[in-house]
């Protein structure tokens, strides 16, 4: 798998609601905010997040739309992020049907970062995942 830099993401939330973990129910989170792409994807985005929060850490599952070059992009969001130290995981899908950003339907981009909860803020580096096939060792 070779890995190329698609952007950088400032995540923040300008909305939180939180419900606290219960006996037998994970907790959860309700919050939107907006987010700047900068790299070879930028623009300006609004989104949501309805993450499942268990034992510290929290499992996104994010929504939103991306403005780029006057279209829109969709993109859906999943991943695994620490509450205790701040690192999380992301993977990030798009859809447009934007003639310049049609090569965006096919990226799974996966995402490295911190997470400030205290600011409700994110700061994340993401990466086009490129498959490099035939592996030699299953060659013919």
């Amino acid at each position: 798998m070779q890995l190329e830099h698609l952007c950088d993401v400032s995540w923040t939330y300008d909305l939180l609601h939180e419900v606290e973990a219960s006996d037998g129910a994970d907790g959860r989170i309700y919050g939107q905010g907006t987010a700047v792409f900068e790299g070879r994807l930028s623009g300006s985005a609004q989104w949501s997040n309805f993450p499942r929060i268990r034992n510290r850490f929290a499992l996104p599952d994010a929504r939103g739309v991306l403005h780029v070059d006057d279209v829109d992009v969709l993109f859906a969001l999943s991943g695994l992020s620490s509450l205790e130290d701040g690192q999380g995981v992301h993977v990030m899908t798009f859809q447009t049907a934007a003639p310049a950003y049609l090569w965006l339907n096919d990226v799974l981009a996966i995402g490295e970062g911190t997470i400030d909860v205290e600011h409700s803020r994110l700061a994340m580096r993401y990466y086009e995942c490129r498959v490099e096939l035939p592996l030699a060792h299953f060659a013919s």
